[in-house]
């Protein structure tokens, strides 16, 4: 099929300071309309300045409207869409997508063999800012923006994190609050008072939660999650291809029941020349009940807001028994992609203890109807009444295989990878004054993400003084491997090796493991680690440390 290139005739053209939001949706809806399917623009910067999504910012920013994960979904603003498509491939030979206000980018839904290429993705005002805490109480604290982020009062304080300017490692996560704000007022040219919400001031009062100080520069989030820049819901086999993703309202890549998904150099990084410390508000990317395989390759991430990727899936609680072989289960934790989760018949949905998170049975789909509260009741092959009430389920179906391999993570708040999947292999990367624990290998009852891990290989990668702040786990620099629940148990996570790795480390300890049978540790070398390898032996079973 041959491309179909927006140019001057459709009124599409680059540099020139002017809103292409329109031109170029209607160019992709008329061309999908007579079969186009591969379309390619001339490089440059395109603003895409979309007016309810400008309307929607200055709303927010003046304190105006819910924006965040969950809230006014129906409401919220897509640049493109394409849905139920079939080879569809975008080249945008280099260009940047200049955004202006809230917005997503890119939402893909039901569709196969996606190609995205050659892409730079941009905001003209990102949803963070950043400034100086001038003052500071136990009432509150006020902060003087720098003017490249312009404020006012009812400014969205969503969340906090410190940095030091010019460092080449900027990010330190001393301060790492979130949703500490009652008000925001104005109290002079780009001077904001935060005032702090009653258990945040009790909390700094007595000194159970360190108080800011005058001097401390810091950056704000304005929101954590409006849309991520690229959205594959239910998508089969998609690529990308040098993406790039200076900052987005939210995540940068989310896969939702997608199956092979390919990034070769994705970059997810501040814009060059930029004061910017931060990339995306969140994870660059996160992929929830996936299957096929996951695939980074020669990929940079930094200055994330959170980790560089999270693959995993959902436990369901079960609200009733419907009889032999039916329950009624729902989800409860926020959606990232704000799309529906429900198995499919055929999945086999694998049996948790809640207590420790050690799976004890499978149960295979026989049919699954979404109820009116939003609920799924779902009828199995199998007879139910061997389900203890309480417990937990999660779709070992939709589990996909992880490849992450020859990649940069540097920089960021929190972790490199967060590990919640079977069949992972973690090569030849470089993990780089991440603020937590690089790899963390889990699953959490609390945010109820799934699954007990296996199979899961680190070997050959370098680290470079990872978690000295927020998102370290069980004091690890290098990787902890454990479980988020009310109590621990061998053989939650099964089979694990990290080889050939040197980790430079932050003088606590470099691997932390607990809930694992099968480990395997042995050719790595550790500088300045503290502990080199931390094993929970009371709850770890065959595991050789060499």
């Amino acid at each position: 099929m041959e491309w179909k290139e927006g140019t001057q005739a459709h009124g599409i053209e680059p540099d020139t300071d002017v809103d292409m939001t329109g031109r170029i949706r209607a160019f992709i809806r008329e061309e999908l309309a007579d079969g186009t399917r591969r379309f390619r623009f001339k490089p440059g910067v395109y603003e895409i300045a979309d007016e309810k999504a400008r309307r929607d910012f200055e709303a927010l920013m003046s304190g105006s409207g819910q924006w965040d994960l969950g809230e006014s979904v129906d409401l919220k603003n897509t640049f493109l869409s394409f849905e139920g498509m079939e080879r569809i491939e975008l080249d945008f030979q280099g260009s940047v997508l200049r955004f202006h206000g809230l917005i997503q980018p890119f939402s893909f839904r039901a569709c196969k063999e996606v190609v995205i290429r050659n892409v730079r993705i941009d905001w003209a005002r990102p949803l963070f800012s950043q400034g100086e805490i001038v003052a500071a109480d136990e009432n509150g604290l006020e902060i003087a923006f720098d003017p490249a982020y312009p404020v006012a009062s009812g400014l969205p304080i969503a969340a906090m994190l410190d940095f030091v300017p010019g460092s080449a490692h900027p990010l330190r996560c001393k301060l790492d609050w979130f949703y500490f704000a009652d008000r925001t007022e104005l109290t002079g040219e780009q001077r904001v008072r935060i005032s702090y919400k009653p258990h945040i001031r009790d909390q700094v009062m007595s000194g159970s939660r360190a108080a800011p100080s005058p001097g401390q520069h810091v950056v704000v989030r304005h929101v954590m999650n409006y849309k991520s820049a690229f959205l594959f819901y239910q998508c089969d086999n998609v690529a990308m291809e040098n993406v790039t993703i200076y900052t987005a309202p939210g995540m940068g890549v989310i896969g939702h029941g997608c199956g092979d998904v390919t990034m070769r150099g994705l970059r997810v990084m501040r814009r060059p020349g930029s004061r910017n410390v931060l990339s995306t508000n969140t994870d660059a990317t996160h992929f929830i009940g996936c299957s096929g395989t996951i695939t980074f390759d020669d990929c940079l991430f930094e200055g994330m807001g959170d980790d560089a990727t999270n693959v995993h899936g959902f436990y369901v609680s079960v609200r009733e028994i419907g009889g032999d072989r039916s329950l009624v289960c729902g989800i409860d934790a926020d959606i990232q992609s704000e799309c529906s989760e429900i198995p499919a018949p055929g999945d086999r949905m694998e049996l948790t203890r809640r207590a420790t998170l050690k799976p004890y049975g499978v149960l295979t789909v026989r049919k699954a109807e979404r109820l009116p509260n939003g609920d799924v009741e779902i009828q199995f092959e199998e007879d139910v009444r061997g389900y203890e009430m309480g417990d937990l389920l999660t779709n070992v179906s939709r589990m996909a295989t992880l490849r992450f391999t020859n990649s940069i993570v540097r920089n960021n708040r929190a972790r490199a990878i967060l590990v919640q999947t079977r069949d992972a292999v973690i090569a030849d990367n470089t993990f780089d004054h991440c603020t937590g624990s690089a790899i963390h290998v889990n699953c959490a009852e609390g945010w109820m993400e799934s699954a007990a891990t296996q199979d899961v290989s680190v070997t050959r990668n370098l680290f470079l003084s990872c978690g000295f702040g927020g998102g370290t786990y069980r004091g690890a620099s290098a990787l902890a491997l454990m479980t988020e629940s009310k109590e621990a148990e061998a053989g939650v996570h099964r089979g694990f090796a990290f080889t050939g790795n040197v980790v430079y480390g932050n003088g606590i300890r470099g691997v932390s493991l607990s809930s694992l049978d099968g480990g395997y540790v042995s050719g790595n070398r550790f500088i300045d680690s503290g502990e080199n390898v931390h094993v929970d032996w009371e709850h770890c079973s065959g595991i050789v440390v060499d």
